[in-house]
């Protein structure tokens, strides 16, 4: 998947991917494979069945395969963005999560291969 350089939009760069399984509710992580182009930080974010976006932070190496696991007890509430509609304070529910979105942290554009092993994921 390819990404522009950064633009106004600060979610103009997430890669949008739906679930075709979004009860998420017997998992205990986020898992998958990663091999970007350059060096780069990416968010991975998610909306939980409370209308929560969630959001953590990798730092990854370039060129290079690697493992990303984010337990779901690590990851927490994006302090940047919530929807209008979020039960804030509510704890995270994973039961119906429809899209996961990986989103480039760098000022340059760039290239990602992902690999999510288990569950069905359709990226834009």
């Amino acid at each position: 998947m390819e990404y522009p350089e950064p633009g106004s939009d600060p979610a103009g760069r997430d890669i949008p991917c739906s679930s075709e399984n979004q009860d998420w509710s017997s998992g205990r992580a986020i898992s998958f494979q990663i091999k970007p182009a350059h060096d780069l930080k990416l968010s991975v974010s998610f909306i939980d069945r409370n209308g929560v976006a969630y959001t953590a932070w990798r730092e990854l190496k370039g060129d290079v395969w690697q493992s990303v696991r984010i337990p779901f007890d690590e990851i927490r509430p994006n302090p940047f963005f919530q929807p209008p509609t979020a039960e804030k304070g509510a704890p995270l529910d994973v039961s119906d999560v429809k899209m996961i979105a990986f989103a480039p942290q760098d000022r340059a554009s760039g290239r990602l291969a992902i690999g999510v092993r288990g569950v069905a994921v359709a990226c834009e």
